[in-house]
């Protein structure tokens, strides 16, 4: 999320090009608390936020890829890092200890991507197969379709995923559900903002996370967390509200449980 939010370029790249997510960070741990149930901590709220982090440097790939406009022909970079075999309908990638950013995750494995149909071509869906991120696994797939909005000045695009992610330590990470990922710009760069809206299920580590966002999530360009919108989540049938506030560009959530306890969360590392 740091990555995301901090440098512009790569927001402004993710836009055009219609990435979802954030970037590859260790901080999506799943160290769950078990010492009590009726919380939700800190780890687990950043597990939530941050899982998608781990699939972007690769995802970046696919959209430069998916851009080129090849068709029918196989590519190999410079340094032999990855190979790109295109066909008409999409094209393959295996990676061999790759880099693709300077200060980016190593890629080791395959991925496959599938075009739209011909009245839809901004959609094309991901499939990873043992696709290793640095020392994360990726197994599973994932559809986008890209939405423009000339007149908003916005981008966005509906990401549908169904993932199995193996973490460092040899924990497990499943997510299935749908997001709606937006880039809104402004004549100021800074009012610009970047919004998550959608309803997923995540399991972690014994723990089923029921996620719906209900006032949309948004950052502003510039900010490293979510400062506004309202998350509904359920932890193994324990419901809370989490409120990001009101537009604050700070790293503060508030956790409201049923009984109206308030809880304040740092989202930092």
């Amino acid at each position: 999320m740091r990555h995301l939010f901090m440098n512009t370029k790569g927001l402004l790249t993710a836009s055009a090009a219609a990435l979802v997510l954030f970037s590859c960070s260790d901080d999506a741990e799943v160290a769950l608390d078990y010492e009590n149930e009726s919380k939700v901590s800190k780890t687990e709220l950043k597990t939530i936020l941050e899982t998608d982090d781990i699939s972007s440097v690769a995802d970046q790939l696919v959209t430069n890829l998916y851009n080129s406009g090849k068709s029918g022909k196989t590519a190999k970079t410079d340094d032999d890092c990855y190979t790109a075999t295109y066909s008409d309908t999409g094209f393959n990638l295996v990676f061999d200890n790759c880099k693709i950013e300077e200060e980016g995750a190593i890629l080791n494995g395959a991925m496959s991507i599938v075009y739209g149909g011909d009245e839809d071509e901004y959609a094309f869906s991901i499939t990873y197969d043992n696709l290793m991120v640095g020392e994360f696994a990726i197994d599973g797939t994932r559809s986008f379709i890209v939405h423009g909005n000339d007149e908003s000045q916005s981008v966005s695009w509906t990401v549908e995923s169904d993932l199995a992610i193996t973490l460092e330590d040899s924990s497990k990470v499943d997510e299935e559900g749908t997001k709606t990922v937006a880039l809104v710009f402004s004549e100021d760069f800074e009012d610009g903002s970047f919004t998550v809206d959608g309803e997923w299920i995540l399991k972690a580590d014994g723990n089923t996370y029921i996620i719906d966002i209900t006032d949309i999530l948004e950052a502003k360009f510039g900010c490293e967390h979510f400062g506004k919108g309202m998350m509904n989540l359920n932890k193994n049938g324990l419901e809370v509200d989490v409120d990001f506030g009101e537009g604050e560009c700070d790293a503060v959530a508030t956790v409201i449980y049923p009984d109206g306890t308030e809880d304040e969360v740092s989202l930092k590392d």
